[in-house]
């Protein structure tokens, strides 16, 4: 796939564009890798009662690294148009609706991003169980669609159609690097299918927008509806 004319086209972005350092993957990949390591740990605590604050710590390490790498922000620029927002919200809408309509209809795969904590806090008292709740949603709207999307979305695709990614523009997108980049996104999710289909649909978004910003506006959108949902309903096994 090649990117389309049709939609608002941020300028590509060049290797002559960074300096020789912007060129490392860490700064791309460590936000990442952090976040599903202490995620791996959380399932060993010793008492279900110390996530809220296992969660919390988790969130201000993701951040602190995120802040030490920030030079990858400035994929994000610029800011995607009306046009391109309309997908985005629309099709973080469409993942929601896949994330939670497909539920129970796949079989578990052991090996696609282990267990989710399913942490209800209830446990908690009134304070701390809302005190938990708005660390959670900073961590799932805030933190996850940033560092998701830098990672999948710019680096990652970009990766697989050139190992020096940094000549590749953003927003080009070959069938085999959405194939391969969604299928990693599907790894780091126990809800393996529905997050398969929500990595093409952002592959898609991104080859139709040429934005990552795009792509982190419609990440948000999807988990602040998913978040909405699971207070709503007490479905903690979405989180």
């Amino acid at each position: 796939m090649s990117a389309p004319a049709s939609v608002e086209s941020p300028t590509e972005i060049r290797s002559d564009d960074h300096p020789a350092a912007d060129h490392d993957f860490i700064p791309y990949v460590a936000p990442m890798f952090a976040y599903v390591a202490l995620s791996s740990l959380e399932g060993s605590l010793p008492n279900p009662g110390w996530y809220p604050a296992a969660y919390a710590a988790k969130a201000v390490i993701v951040a602190c690294i995120m802040w030490y790498y920030r030079s990858t922000w400035r994929d994000l620029r610029p800011a995607p148009g009306p046009a391109a927002l309309a997908m985005a919200v629309a099709a973080g809408l469409l993942v929601i609706v896949l994330w939670i309509g497909l539920d129970g209809l796949y079989p578990s795969l052991p090996f696609m991003g282990g267990a989710r904590t399913a942490f209800d806090p209830n446990i908690l008292s009134p304070a701390g169980k809302w005190s938990f709740i708005a660390v959670r949603f900073v961590g799932l709207t805030l933190l996850v669609p940033v560092f998701e999307e830098l990672f999948c979305r710019s680096f990652l695709i970009r990766w697989i159609i050139d190992q020096d990614f940094w000549k590749v523009p953003i927003g080009r997108v070959t069938p085999l690097a959405a194939a391969i980049s969604s299928g990693v996104f599907a790894l780091s999710h126990p809800e393996w299918l529905p997050a398969l289909l929500t990595g093409l649909i952002w592959a898609g978004l991104l080859w139709k927008t040429r934005s990552v910003s795009a792509c982190v506006v419609s990440h948000f959108v999807a988990n602040l509806a998913l978040g909405v949902y699971v207070v709503a309903t007490q479905s903690w096994k979405f989180w």
